[in-house]
């Protein structure tokens, strides 16, 4: 819509002024998560001015809604500099594309569940910020993160489970992988975002309806391992 245009126009505008004229105010969070048998951790920084802006937002209900969470451009560059440290921290411990993909997905996985009195979805920031959050903001975060990565994503909503995942479009993990969800021609294999030790092409029992696949926005090209 034209207001919200013109309302990321007018934040945008008073953002970049503030920065020009004085310290943005940070938020230093840090994260410790286990992957292949050890102990990672990381400290990283956010903008609590970014926060507050994704705090004063309406929620949008309903999982077709849960794109416009992942879509929203206005956090990439809180969330560039943290995949981009993910990235080092997987690249300086020797671990090759494949495992620093799983490295990031249990970097999600860690994040503690929170179980809601009704439901609240959360953007990215607020998610990384609170280190909590459901399904479907488990699923929002690491969809924003795995964009930022140009990987080819989608969300999974499980109605029958009343469950959010997430479809990666990667080459078949492995022969014993479970079959994938195809949209459009294209094959997507399942990612589980809350809980800890699934990997890419992991589903468990639990979650064996048919999924509707809801889409985000086409990235520039898909990758493989």
């Amino acid at each position: 819509m034209r207001w919200q245009s013109i309302l990321t126009t007018i934040f945008l505008f008073l953002l970049g002024a503030h920065t020009c004229f004085g310290q943005s105010a940070i938020i230093e969070q840090q994260y410790v998560w286990q992957y292949a048998d050890r102990a990672w951790s990381m400290t990283h920084q956010f903008s609590t001015e970014y926060y507050q802006f994704y705090r004063t937002l309406p929620r949008i209900l309903g999982y077709s809604a849960y794109a416009d969470y992942v879509n929203d451009f206005r956090d990439d560059q809180q969330l560039q500099p943290l995949v981009d440290k993910l990235e080092r921290l997987g690249a300086d411990a020797g671990l090759d594309a494949w495992e620093t993909l799983n490295l990031i997905l249990a970097f999600v996985q860690s994040i503690p569940y929170a179980i809601e009195s009704c439901e609240y979805p959360r953007y990215p920031l607020e998610t990384l910020v609170e280190q909590q959050g459901d399904c479907e903001d488990t699923a929002i975060l690491a969809a924003a993160l795995l964009a930022q990565m140009r990987f080819d994503v989608v969300l999974l909503a499980f109605l029958a489970e009343d469950h959010m995942a997430i479809g990666i479009r990667v080459d078949p993990p492995s022969p014993r992988t479970a079959p994938p969800y195809v949209w459009n021609g294209r094959t997507y294999y399942y990612l589980e975002p809350t809980s800890v030790g699934w990997e890419i092409g992991e589903v468990p029992d639990r979650y064996r309806s048919q999924p509707i696949i809801v889409p985000l926005q086409p990235v520039v090209a898909s990758r493989g391992r």
